[in-house]
């Protein structure tokens, strides 16, 4: 950020503050978040999880498979991917240490996410 201090005889100053990132923070981390969930758990589940823990409101859920290719797990606007929510993660094709993408209108950026199996 930075601020401009103008005085009106003598001239323009400007001052410039470097930018600071909490390690933590899920807008302005840039590093890849462990998830732990359960094999059992529905996407639904995961959906809930991301509403409470990081108050998401409307997430997009995407993944990349095995082969390459981008594949959206969620989205609330489209109506074959609103069936998946009662289905398994498992069900879904997502395993143990697969990397999920994780997009909101109220995140600036991205936020990923290594999805972990607990049992």
């Amino acid at each position: 950020s930075s601020g401009i201090n103008a005085e009106y005889g003598d001239g323009v100053y400007t001052f410039s503050y470097p930018c600071e990132r909490k390690e933590d923070c899920l807008v302005c981390s840039r590093e890849v978040r462990e998830m732990s969930r359960g094999r059992q758990d529905t996407l639904q589940n995961l959906l809930e999880y991301l509403s409470e823990e990081h108050t998401l409101q409307n997430p997009i859920i995407t993944t990349v498979t095995a082969v390459g290719e981008t594949r959206t797990v969620y989205m609330a606007g489209i109506g074959q991917l609103k069936d998946n929510v009662d289905k398994k993660l498992t069900e879904l094709d997502l395993v143990d240490g697969q990397e999920i993408v994780v997009t909101d209108s109220i995140l600036k950026s991205p936020v990923r996410f290594k999805l972990k199996f607990e049992d």
